[in-house]
């Protein structure tokens, strides 16, 4: 299977999750991959330091568990995003809802009519690297009206996460 058809299963899993078939007008998929010649194990270990994210992420201001420490099924992470206009900086809770550690976590919600999957995925390249790939599809009505706006600067924080992971876990 080709990087880009990993990347593509991972974009379709977070659609299914979202009981979306392919975006609409209301659907918004946000994305970025990269390939770094770190091994999923350090690329998982860089990840999975859930308190180091804001130092990555061009998304995270804070992150903090919610209860027991550590990636597991059904544990709970807070983290705060800063989204930019019109969204602003936001808090929201995420739970654990798949995971597979050093190849996989995700995670879903449905909150205020809004249904949205983040899943990211960590994938052996043949040179004992890692394609990474971060996925998040949201829909509902407010998505909608605010994808226009949104679209294009998520798409760059979403990329500069999975940068900024690559560059970190290589180091």
């Amino acid at each position: 299977m080709s990087l880009e058809s990993v990347h593509n299963d991972n974009v379709t899993f977070c659609l299914r999750r979202i009981s979306a078939s392919t975006p609409g007008w209301k659907t918004l998929v946000v994305q970025g991959s990269a390939v770094t010649e770190a091994s999923p194990q350090q690329v998982w270990r860089v990840w999975s330091d859930l308190a180091t994210w804001p130092h990555w992420s061009p998304l995270h201001t804070a992150t903090a568990w919610a209860g027991t420490p550590g990636f597991a099924l059904g544990a709970r992470f807070d983290q705060t995003l800063a989204l930019g206009f019109p969204v602003g900086t936001k808090t929201e809770q995420a739970t654990i809802a798949e995971l597979e550690p050093e190849a996989r976590a995700a995670w879903a919600g449905d909150s205020g009519g809004i249904r949205s999957c983040h899943s990211w995925r960590f994938t052996p390249t043949a040179s004992g690297g890692t394609h990474i790939s971060n996925v998040e599809a949201f829909t509902g009505a407010a998505v909608g009206l605010v994808r226009p706006l949104v679209a294009r600067p998520w798409n760059r924080m979403f990329q500069g996460a999975v940068n900024g992971l690559a560059r970190t876990a290589a180091t």
